[in-house]
């Protein structure tokens, strides 16, 4: 899992059952369309020590991959935390990286991801780069200096801090100001 990120292993493996599903059943697979893909370092997962069974744990990790609303993310931590306990640090952060997926995709983020020491945001083709250049650039964000912003044809890459927790409320910060901005933006 750590070699292609949480969300893509989680794309993957919902895939793969559904697909399987399906054949057993004889019909077309029904393959949810692709949403914001979300690749940062962070520890965000299912502990054995918390979900010892390899099942649940699958079932847990295909049911966050197909959330699709906040309503669906309180649901699945409420019925962890009844079920398992607590949740701990790892488990809230998996569910945090589950909320920040669905506020890309409401802000036209096709992906989320830490590249060489750079948070890369890439957008769909429905945002310009002088779209995405007034989003991203109008107010400093924190920790952010001028120069640790660039710009490219459909993403932008900010030089994130070191620190992880910075770096993981900078990546929220990013997320919060586009989705805010485009909710400004759509006609209502």
């Amino acid at each position: 899992m750590a070699a292609v990120g949480f969300d893509l292993y989680t794309t993957l493996l919902a895939e793969a059952v559904e697909e399987r599903k399906a054949s057993w059943e004889g019909r077309p697979a029904a393959l949810a369309p692709a949403g914001a893909t979300v690749d940062l370092p962070v520890d965000a997962h299912l502990p054995d020590t918390y979900v010892p069974d390899e099942a649940a744990k699958f079932e847990l990790y295909r049911r966050l991959a197909r959330a699709r609303t906040p309503g669906d993310l309180a649901a699945f931590r409420q019925d962890v935390a009844d079920r398992f306990g607590p949740l701990p640090a790892a488990v809230v952060r998996l569910v945090e990286v589950a909320e920040l997926r669905l506020a890309a995709e409401a802000a036209g983020i096709t992906s989320l991801a830490r590249e060489e020491g750079q948070l890369v945001v890439r957008f769909g083709s429905g945002l310009t780069r002088g779209e995405a250049m007034r989003l991203v650039a109008g107010a400093p964000l924190p920790g952010v200096r001028p120069g640790d912003v660039t710009f490219g044809a459909s993403q932008v890459r900010i030089r994130v801090p070191r620190d992880t927790a910075r770096a993981w409320a900078l990546t929220q910060a990013i997320v919060t100001r586009v989705a805010a901005a485009r909710s400004v933006q759509a006609p209502g």
